[in-house]
């Protein structure tokens, strides 16, 4: 990202953001409410246009040409924070759907896949039930399932466990960290402080629109730069 601004009418929710990720890191971006986070990661997804800038997604400047827009859409996964699970379809078939349209796999090479990845994220009893049957950790789980089932490069998480209850974080936080060894390219949106300090290569700090400051999990825990970042980690840790 070069340069990046967005705009929301008259609101500018990124103020020329330049922000980096290289193949295979791992990237947490926090910061307070309202602070521009999850409108970045949803400009890498084309879920929002850029209003000026560059972005470019491996090596392919995404903005140029709606052509490109396809094949990046296929290289980049997205969880969201609240599941977006299609509710009148079974776990399988919720994972498998966007194999069949988009990929035009068989149902059999689709439900194969669909299998492998349900046992990962610990959820294949859940197989033939429907979204209404499960918890939301569980949920957010075949969330997870479902965006790996299309083999992306880049997964960006936006916010995943903040509208579940406390019991059921610690599930979609261990499969993150278990994906965090698997050699994705991750950006994610978290309040999860002990998640960041523990998978992270790096911390992206932001508010107002602004990325404030960015450094290794140590450095910005232990001596972060800014007195914003000071001040929110006061709050956040304090809780």
């Amino acid at each position: 990202m070069k340069n990046i601004n967005k705009y929301f009418d008259d609101f500018q929710a990124l103020k020329d953001i330049d922000f980096e990720v290289k193949k295979g890191e791992i990237v947490v971006v926090c910061g307070p409410s309202g602070s521009g986070k999850s409108t970045l990661i949803r400009c890498i997804n084309n879920l929002e246009d850029i209003d000026s800038g560059t972005l470019i997604v491996d090596g392919i400047d995404i903005y140029k040409s709606r052509k490109n827009l396809n094949s990046i859409k296929s290289k980049v996964g997205m969880v969201f924070q609240h599941f977006n699970l299609f509710p009148h379809l079974t776990i399988i078939e919720n994972v498998t759907i966007a194999q069949k349209l988009v990929k035009k796999m068989s149902k059999t090479q689709a439900d194969k896949i669909a299998v492998e990845l349900l046992n990962k994220v610990k959820l294949i009893e859940k197989k033939d039930s429907y979204p209404q049957d499960l918890s939301g950790g569980q949920k957010q789980r075949v969330a997870i399932a479902r965006s790996l089932a299309m083999k992306p490069q880049i997964l960006l998480f936006d916010e995943p466990t903040s509208a579940l209850d406390p019991e059921t974080i610690g599930d979609v936080l261990s499969v993150m960290k278990d994906l965090s060894k698997e050699n994705y390219t991750i950006v994610c949106v978290t309040h999860e402080m002990g998640f960041a300090k523990e998978v992270a290569d790096r911390i992206v700090f932001m508010d107002e629109g602004m990325i404030i400051e960015e450094n290794t999990p140590k450095e910005f825990f232990n001596n972060p730069k800014s007195d914003r970042a000071k001040l929110f980690l006061n709050e956040i840790l304090s809780h």
